[in-house]
């Protein structure tokens, strides 16, 4: 895939600009607060109806105006394809995708891939639960809409499910309940940690070898929490429930359950999150991202877009040609204050107060 062009009015610091871009590297170049991270936040916008930043679509609109569109072009190996969203701070955004209406999300993503990286992103490695999660969801999500519609099946579920535990009904009919909710929720639980599972593998094997490349001495080892038994999945997880079962009616929340799993990392076998440096975790997370683009391209036949978003200031000169040349096979818009001394061409985007400025 390859984002031709994006055109902003009113998102952000952007009042109305458009900005093309070429095959390969990109430099979206500037000083700090002029509105390159904006610019990345609006394609990412594009691919899968929100913000990376985790904001509502009013808050992105620039200041003072009450409505804001991205326009976006891009290629695919089945032709070119548009995408707009239009921000309004009174009501819903609105998407088409060539020029056709999108009533859900779920029908926007997997339309542009890409992948993302930021300084945030270490959360991917240091933060909680629910973070790593996300990240399995939507990179999944963006080659596999049967499993975006398990997911969307198993929160319904899940919803009904702990409303029950809540309720003030007696423990017997509670009991008599959940013989009917469990076994859809284990149902679609096991399709998920499948998939999960699969992906898992996949992402691992690519990031043991992208992080020889930018590392040295060191082994990167990822696994999903959920542990395969003799048993199978829906046999493990219905004994879970009913070893679990009183305490979940004490507690008023299902204990079981994809919603519940983790990502785990680990370097030279040591908890990547408790014992690795803060370099050595902002490595890890940036290996994660460049191998997520090696596994959606296998999926998908092409690859996503990589947006890198003020990568290069924390990485010494060595790991940044081994990342520039590495990313160098695949469109990647890059921010960054300076671009740095490479011997590989590339696109420049100048920056300035919401405004592609003429290098």
């Amino acid at each position: 895939m390859k984002i031709t062009s994006v055109e902003l009015k009113n998102f952000r610091n952007y009042s109305g600009s458009k900005i093309e871009f070429s095959d390969g590297l990109n430099f979206i170049v500037g000083a700090n607060a002029q509105g390159k991270t904006n610019l990345l936040e609006s394609i990412y916008l594009t691919s899968v109806g929100k913000s990376p930043k985790h904001v509502k679509d009013k808050q992105i609109i620039k200041f003072n105006e009450t409505a804001g569109k991205i326009d976006l072009n891009f290629l695919t190996n089945s032709g070119s394809k548009n995408i707009k969203i239009y921000l309004d701070k009174l009501n819903k955004k609105s998407i088409k995708v060539n020029n056709l209406n999108v009533l859900k999300l779920t029908e926007l993503v997997g339309t542009l891939s890409v992948v993302y990286f930021s300084p945030d992103e270490l959360k991917l490695i240091k933060e909680v639960p629910e973070d790593r999660r996300t990240f399995l969801d939507i990179s999944i999500s963006q080659f596999d809409k049967n499993y975006l519609y398990n997911l969307l099946k198993y929160d319904k579920i899940l919803r009904q499910r702990n409303t029950l535990l809540k309720s003030a009904d007696s423990i017997v009919s509670k009991k008599e309940q959940l013989n009917l909710f469990t076994p859809q929720l284990i149902e679609t639980a096991e399709k998920i940690i499948l998939k999960r599972l699969e992906f898992v593998e996949k992402l691992k094997a690519e990031a043991t070898k992208i992080h020889s490349i930018i590392t040295e001495n060191e082994m990167l080892n990822i696994e999903y929490s959920y542990k395969k038994t003799d048993l199978s999945i829906k046999e493990d997880l219905q004994n879970q429930f009913n070893k679990n079962l009183d305490k979940e009616l004490e507690l008023g929340f299902t204990l079981i359950g994809p919603h519940r799993d983790d990502l785990e990392f680990s370097i030279n076998n040591t908890d990547a999150k408790l014992y690795a440096s803060q370099g050595q975790q902002r490595t890890i997370a940036l290996v994660v991202k460049l191998s997520l683009m090696e596994v959606i391209k296998k999926e998908i036949g092409e690859y996503p877009v990589l947006l890198l978003d003020d990568v290069l200031s924390e990485l010494d000169n060595s790991r940044q040609n081994k990342l520039i040349e590495f990313v160098n096979k695949f469109q990647t818009l890059i921010t960054c204050t300076q671009i740095p001394n490479i011997n590989l061409p590339y696109n420049t985007i100048k920056i300035e107060n919401g405004s592609v400025k003429t290098c």
